[in-house]
């Protein structure tokens, strides 16, 4: 996992292929400019309960705040219990287990990157915050970083 500010996107360029692109389609709000699939999500904050984790095998998945914050649990995937494959052919599968490991508030004007094998459970609430407008931005990842 990694985490900045969204100007210092373009650094990471070595380790998320398009990440200088993905952060001037981010600025200038352009989504249709990335090199790679950009999601758009807004939602309100979650219970615990009501979360669960997934994994991805093949794919980083940079989430990038517009508006608001969340917090995200980031987790081994071999301490949770694997559950169904996602649907529509998407690389991963959801994870069950309860908020572990690493709770990252992520907030506006920020990303995470989070690469092949960490879980992630988004959503969260998180002090200051009851919703999250982001993209989810999928980014094929280089062999070295593939599950």
């Amino acid at each position: 996992m990694i985490s900045d500010s969204v100007t210092r996107l373009h650094l990471y360029e070595a380790i998320i292929p398009g990440a200088g692109q993905i952060e001037k389609a981010f600025l200038d709000s352009r989504p249709e400019s990335a090199p790679c699939p950009v999601r758009e999500k807004s939602y309100q904050l979650k219970a615990d309960e009501d979360r669960r984790f997934e994994v991805h095998f093949h794919t980083i998945d940079l989430m990038i705040a517009k508006e608001g914050g969340e917090t995200i649990h980031i987790e081994k995937m071999d301490s949770l219990v694997p559950a169904e494959i996602l649907s529509g052919g998407n690389d991963g599968r959801k994870m069950d287990g309860r908020p572990q490991g690493l709770a990252h508030t992520l907030k506006a004007g920020y990303f995470v990157a989070i690469f092949p094998g960490e879980a992630h459970m988004v959503g969260g609430k998180s002090e200051g915050f009851e919703s999250v407008s982001k993209w989810v931005v999928k980014v094929q990842c280089t062999d070295d970083f593939k599950v």
